[in-house]
């Protein structure tokens, strides 16, 4: 007699397999065999899925968090939807809560927070000339040209795009496609040649330094795109140099030098055209986990200040070693910028610099700002 095959199912990572109460906590274990994870009976109620809790339309938080009994507690606890939802009645109310398995399994993983991006750092001999890049009419022809774009800059802090037209209008609608342009004291789109037109040194010729804008700013500008419309010329090469694997070389070899400049907030200032702004960021500054989220180094911007003695003689040696890093030839890379060719950056983790050039150069450009650039792609990337 033949025995009868017991069909395999398979479950999803976040599949829900059992739940229970246990020291306070409402442990749920998955149909995978990663470890259980703990919730707060509190934190589960403040965070219910249910109608009464949860606007569906705008997931605005609808329960009163601070009508919660601080020693609630479930009343009973099922699996629903073959692993897909937690149910829970509480013994405070009548209502019961609901909760996706997938938004518990993400919960879990990483604590509410996203984790950080998938990056590759380089140098000059790591990337070489192979430089991202995506043409201009793949990302304005379709969602997946610009994600394609978009997931480049995220993973290298720059690419470029080519075939782009050369013109004020036509770099703006590029800067559209990502999102909205930031108004700053340059204005919104901008041109700059030597010229002066603002107190600030991009507006002239000579050679530019390894640097990131904005550190005068409470809120630097976390993109900036740059387009060149005319070049009659020698010189002028844009520079480029990977903030983040500058950070992550001196993590690991002198980390000294990387706490000072991870804890040392330093003050910078833009004064002229009727404006006085001030801001201070630490050159190197951590997220939640410790990874490099930003960098904020412009050596041309930075203001007066004083520590003590000894922790000013710590700063001074942590700059000088970052300085010479970041100048170093074995971490930049440069490129000609043509008519037609444009590059957007990651203003939070590349610095840009420029050879000084002779003859006319114009350039036109705008700023973004960070969580536009972080919506655009989640959007991109979430199933339609």
């Amino acid at each position: 007699m033949n025995q009868p095959v017991l069909q395999q199912v398979d479950y999803p990572a976040a599949s829900l397999k059992s739940a229970k109460f246990i020291d306070g906590q409402v442990e749920v274990h998955w149909n995978s065999a990663a470890a259980p994870a703990r919730f707060s009976p509190f934190w589960l109620r403040d965070h219910c899925h249910a109608k009464h809790s949860l606007n569906a339309d705008t997931l605005q938080r609808e329960v009163d968090t601070f009508s919660i009994p601080a020693d609630i507690s479930p009343a009973r606890i099922e699996i629903k939807d073959g692993g897909s939802t937690l149910q829970i009645a509480w013994r405070h109310d009548d209502g019961a809560s609901l909760f996706p398995a997938e938004f518990l399994w993400n919960i879990a993983q990483d604590e509410g927070r996203p984790r950080s991006p998938r990056r590759t750092l380089w140098d000059r001999d790591t990337l070489g000339k192979n430089f991202p890049s995506v043409s201009h009419e793949e990302i304005m022809a379709s969602d997946a040209g610009l994600l394609r774009w978009l997931s480049l800059v995220e993973e290298f802090g720059f690419a470029l795009t080519t075939g782009a037209e050369a013109s004020l209008a036509g770099t703006e609608a590029l800067v559209k496609r990502v999102g909205y342009v930031r108004e700053t004291i340059f204005g919104g789109m901008w041109e700059f040649s030597a010229n002066m037109a603002f107190k600030d040194t991009a507006y002239t010729s000579v050679a530019i330094g390894p640097h990131t804008d904005g550190t005068y700013s409470n809120d630097s500008p976390g993109f900036q795109m740059f387009s060149c419309l005319q070049f009659d010329g020698s010189g002028g090469d844009s520079t480029l140099v990977d903030g983040f694997k500058v950070a992550e070389t001196i993590r690991k070899s002198d980390p000294k030098a990387f706490e000072v400049l991870t804890e040392i907030k330093v003050p910078a200032h833009y004064l002229g055209d009727g404006v006085h702004l001030r801001a201070e960021h630490p050159i190197i500054a951590l997220d939640h986990g410790g990874d490099v989220k930003q960098i904020a180094y412009n050596n041309y911007d930075r203001a007066p200040f004083r520590l003590p003695a000894p922790r000013m003689g710590e700063f001074y040696r942590a700059l000088a070693l970052w300085h010479r890093l970041i100048n170093d030839p074995a971490h930049e890379i440069s490129m000609r910028l043509l008519p037609g060719t444009v590059l957007f950056f990651d203003n939070w983790r590349t610095l840009h610099g420029r050879h000084s050039f002779k003859g006319h150069r114009h350039m036109c450009g705008a700023y973004m700002n960070m969580e536009d650039f972080q919506s655009k792609l989640r959007v991109l990337r979430s199933p339609s």
